[in-house]
This record gives structure tokens, sequence and C-alpha cells, in this order.
């Protein structure tokens, strides 16, 4: 096989592990791979000359060496996105069966709720800390709204709560996690309808009333022992 054969078939198989490399839409769609593209059929057009002379097979190599490069970056991007990908999957079936599991425990605190609703001004408003990470995208039209309300809500109850709103790349659905005093809780707000400073108040409000429900009974408890030590 002479040299211009060879160079040819070394172009071409990286030709084809770009483009089994970018089956998937979101992985063609890569700089990486775009330019990868386009240093490629540099390489090809300066392959197609460099029958002209020595210096054009000295330039095709060099434009070979480069496909190289930009193939091998690609690739790295390619492997990255699919083992982000698969992770966020992952991650979105375990949200969506602790959703529904959620959802029922939802249902059993209604009873909480309603013998807490009368008992929720005992504790002064805004004394809670609330952590907040949110992967809303700052274009969303009530991204400000969604992220106040979540503050707004828990910091109704002292102590230190951390929430974190996901957004993957691919679904309607978001992905909400809370964490606070003696509440930790994951569930999803499904479509836009859910995705609303209103939508997050719902989903918040039983976990504050239920987390009130526990300071209550802690307090409660404390009483009586306080009366008791004082006696003796």
């Amino acid at each position: 096989m002479g040299r211009l054969a060879e160079l040819r078939e070394d172009l071409e198989g990286l030709a084809g592990r770009l483009d089994e490399a970018a089956d998937l839409p979101e992985v063609a769609s890569l700089t990486e791979v775009s330019r990868a593209r386009v240093v490629v059929e540099e390489a090809r057009t300066a392959l197609a000359s460099a029958f002209l002379s020595r210096r054009a097979v000295v330039l095709a190599r060099e434009a070979i060496s480069r496909a190289h490069e930009a193939v091998d970056a690609a690739l790295g991007a390619s492997r990255t996105l699919r083992e982000q990908s698969a992770q966020l999957r992952t991650e979105a079936q375990g949200i969506r069966s602790m959703a529904g599991e959620a959802r029922e425990a939802s249902l059993r605190t209604s009873e909480w709720a309603r013998r807490v609703a009368a008992l929720v001004t005992f504790t002064p408003p805004g004394q809670g800390e609330v952590m907040l990470e949110s992967a809303i995208p700052p274009d969303h039209p009530h991204k400000h709204a969604i992220e106040a309300a979540v503050v707004a809500t828990l910091s109704e109850v002292p102590g230190l709560w951390r929430v974190s709103i996901t957004v993957p790349p691919s679904g309607g659905w978001w992905g909400l996690r809370v964490r606070g005093p003696d509440t930790s809780w994951v569930g999803a707000l499904q479509d836009r309808s859910e995705q609303t400073a209103e939508g997050m108040r719902v989903r918040l409000e039983p976990l504050v009333r239920i987390a009130l429900a526990e300071a209550l009974y802690r307090r409660e408890r404390r009483g009586p022992r306080s009366h008791r030590d004082a006696g003796g």
C-alpha cells in the first residue's frame, strides 16, 4: 500500500470514529464535534492535492495530525456527555420513584396539617435559614419568584433548610430535594403548571407544617419536664 493510500485509510478511519461518536443529537451539536468535522474535511482537501508535490504530502500529513487531535477531543467530550446523561437518567428514575412515595406521604400528613394549622402562629416568622441551590435557567420567566417562594415558605420554621432544584436537560420535569429540621423529602414538579411560585408553595407548605408539628411536640414535651424539675 502506497503512502497516500495509507494516509487516506487513516483519515477515513478517523471520520468513521467521529460519525459513530456523534450518533446522538446532543453529541452532534457539541463544539468539539463540529470543529472535528471541519478539520477532517480540511485534511481530505489537503490529501486530495498530496500527489502534486512532496510539500503537498507534508501538508496533508500535518492536516491529518490536526484531525487526529480534533477527533480525540471530540471523542473525549462525547464520553463525558454520555456519562452525564446516564447519571441524570438514573437520578431521574430515582426521583420519580421517590416522588410517588412523597405524594403518599403528603396525603398521610394532611391530618397533621389540619391539627397544626391553628398552632402555626407560635413560631415567629423569618427565623429559618434557607440554603438554595437552583438550576432554574436565568431566562426562565418565574425563576426569581419561585426561588423567593422557597425562601419565604421555609424560613417560617427555625433551623437550617437545604434545598436543591435540578433541571434535567431533557424532559419537562424538575427535581426538588428538601432537607431541614426533622424533614428530608424528594419530589418533582412535573410540568409548567407546577413550575411556578404558587406550585412551589403548595409542595413546601406540608413540609413546613410537619416541621412545625415536630417543633411543637418537642416544646410540649419540654414543658412538663421543666415543671417537674421546678417542683422538685
